[in-house]
């Protein structure tokens, strides 16, 4: 039967090395393998069959990498793609966060990981999403300063596709909609007054960070695999 125990196979080894691939590589891979991950402490048939298929995926698709590229013209500033998976996780109803930091056109940090609270609405989960891209964002930026202490701090570009996630960010007052947000999140409002972070919408289609936190049909996985692993920012 399906949910049989996997039994003697080395299916945590095979997370491990999944994880660390899925962490350093390739990207597109992080939501399927945290999802796979999850079960390591009791994995069934069906868990060791959906690591083979990530396995055969690698394999058939070997000769895609991560792409940086010289280039003196282009424009150095960081952008993040964020996006959450609300209440995705059925044992628990936690959200799935995930994020994409790219300089100057190039991936250079991602994360797609499940969220340590649950969340009690899709605004709510998306914020969360937000602040912990931004984090991400805001220490590559950190490194950036360090490597180029002449050059000028440069604004961060953040691109999310859900309106009420962007409306907390903004809006200065609070309601009774919005105040079960816990209020380590609201830093996003300073940053967004400081200048400091500047939030955008981004159509659905074109958000990126999509394909960290849930499983896509195959043309749309495609479109935002291109975009992580050719790393060509959009304008």
């Amino acid at each position: 039967m399906e949910d049989e125990e996997a039994g003697d196979v080395p299916f945590r080894e095979v997370v491990g090395c999944l994880m660390w691939i899925a962490n350093n590589t390739r990207p597109e891979t992080s939501n399927a393998v945290r999802t796979v991950a999850r079960h390591s402490h009791e994995p069934k048939k069906s868990d060791w069959k959906a690591a083979q298929k990530i396995l055969s995926y690698l394999k058939e698709t070997a000769h895609l990498t991560l792409k940086y590229k010289q280039d003196t013209t282009v424009d150095v500033r960081t952008l993040v793609y964020v996006d959450a998976d609300f209440a995705s996780k059925a044992t628990d109803r936690r959200s799935v966060s995930g994020a994409l930091v790219l300089v100057a056109g190039c991936l250079v940090s991602w994360f797609s990981w499940t969220q340590k609270c649950v969340s009690l609405s899709t605004s709510e989960a998306e914020y969360i999403a937000m602040g912990d891209g931004v984090k991400k964002a805001r220490f590559v930026n950190g490194m950036l300063q360090f490597l180029r202490p002449s050059a000028k701090p440069r604004k961060i570009d953040v691109f999310e596709d859900y309106e009420g996630a962007i409306a907390l960010a903004e809006n200065p007052l609070s309601s009774s909609r919005s105040k079960h947000v816990d209020v380590r999140h609201h830093f996003l409002r300073n940053l967004t007054e400081e200048g400091v972070i500047e939030v955008t919408h981004v159509p659905s289609k074109e958000q990126h960070a999509d394909i960290l936190t849930k499983a896509l049909p195959r043309n749309l996985f495609e479109v935002h695999r291109d975009f992580v692993l050719g790393s060509v920012a959009e304008k």
